[in-house]
């Protein structure tokens, strides 16, 4: 694949949702067409995974192209601890330099104070929130606070979020046009409260942040498809639609009231359930059309695969690969995973895991006990297949102990 360089790049991110609630990958009662479209005009990848079973540091693996270990954010943050340091170069900082107009609309949690916000990275423009939620209509955390930012002042507005972030999307693509662009949509849903749209005028319903039902839940992804689909009409109307490389994906696994497909666990874990992500890309003049890429991938291979796509290259060394890369692999790959927090406010489900996936194959440590898969034969992690391949066992353990 050797696309031609694209002139805008648009990264769309869901949150804590399920492997099976799109429809190009599950088959839940969750109907999403326009994600469908975008699957059958670009690539689904299958076998894509989240860095990290958590937040940030899985988001910052994805605009860094690092492992999370190799950044040193492998918890999630907190107030008052420091977040992705802007020595650090990402993917907006990479666009703005070289000459692409930069927006953050939506969920950055990777640090709270001005100095490590998104407008430090490179955002041209933002608005959105630093933490790892707000209130779909009031905008506030779960302690009440106000938390809805434009640029780097709190800014009120009303409306649902996804609506706000769709409309702050929509207007960018119209207001820079033909300028080229980076264009990050980071929606909060649909994380809890699991607040569906159309409540404007019942503020008070589902007032708390654990009380939504798989209906609300539902609705509330319902409405992230439309709004993937204003971006898509957005970008037709200004006629750059095929100048446009758009890639969708997950931050990780979701858990209550997500759709898993076949896979076992979900957020906080590295069993299949917590890390599998759906992922598609969608480019100009795509010359295979609705293919299908089974060859695992990982979140940071989104960095320098949008730089490829917009004919630009990292300056150092990336964990990441390129994915639409005419260079064969020269070695099978192996993706490394852990999860190994002492403190347990940041990994709340309270056990260290290490995990190692090359070709169909994963090794997975949990709390002391082992594991070996066969992911394309029980991609659900059912049969530990330890003691029937020990030599692929030994293997795949010693990689995963090894200094990665």
């Amino acid at each position: 694949m050797n696309p031609p360089p694209a002139k805008h790049i648009v990264l769309i991110v869901f949150d804590y949702m399920g492997y099976g609630d799109i429809e190009p990958f599950g088959r839940s009662e969750i109907r999403t067409p326009n994600i469908r479209r975008l699957a059958e005009g670009g690539i689904r990848y299958t076998d894509f995974y989240g860095a990290a079973p958590i937040c940030v540091p899985s988001r910052a693996a994805m605009l860094t192209g690092r492992y999370p270990r190799h950044l040193g954010i492998e918890n999630n943050i907190y107030h008052g601890e420091p977040g992705l340091s802007t020595s650090i170069k990402s993917l907006p900082r990479y666009f703005k330099d070289a000459g692409f107009a930069t927006a953050l609309y939506g969920k950055w949690h990777l640090g709270y104070e001005v100095a490590d916000g998104p407008n430090a990275h490179g955002f041209d423009d933002f608005m959105g929130f630093h933490e790892w939620n707000i209130d779909y209509y009031s905008h506030k955390t779960r302690e009440g606070e106000p938390a809805l930012f434009r640029n780097t002042e709190l800014a009120a507005r009303p409306g649902y979020t996804t609506d706000l972030f769709t409309d702050s999307a929509v207007d960018f693509i119209r207001a820079k046009g033909q300028e080229r662009f980076f264009l990050y949509v980071a929606y909060n849903a649909a994380l809890p409260p699991y607040r569906p749209p159309g409540l404007e005028n019942e503020p008070d319903r589902h007032d708390t942040w654990i009380n939504g039902d798989r209906a609300d839940y539902a609705a509330a992804v319902e409405h992230l498809d439309l709004g993937v689909g204003r971006i898509m009409d957005a970008l037709a109307a200004q006629g750059i639609a095929e100048q446009t490389a758009v890639l969708l994906t997950y931050d990780h696994g979701g858990a209550e009231l997500a759709t898993k497909g076949p896979f076992f666990h979900g957020f906080g874990t590295l069993w299949e359930g917590g890390i599998r992500v759906p992922m598609i890309l969608h480019w100009p003049n795509n010359p295979a059309p609705g293919s299908v890429v089974t060859d695992p991938g990982i979140l940071m291979d989104v960095t320098p695969t949008l730089l490829g796509a917009a004919g630009l290259e990292a300056d150092h060394t990336l964990d990441g690969q390129n994915l639409l890369s005419p260079e064969p692999r020269a070695v099978e790959r192996s993706l490394h995973w852990r999860i190994n927090l002492p403190d347990l406010h940041a990994n709340w489900r309270a056990r260290a895991q290490r995990a190692l996936r090359r070709g169909k194959w994963k090794y997975l440590w949990d709390g002391g006990f082992e594991f070996l898969y066969d992911l394309e034969a029980d991609p659900g992690e059912r049969q530990n297949l330890c003691y029937r391949h020990p030599d692929v066992f030994a293997e795949l353990k010693a990689l995963s102990a090894s200094d990665w």
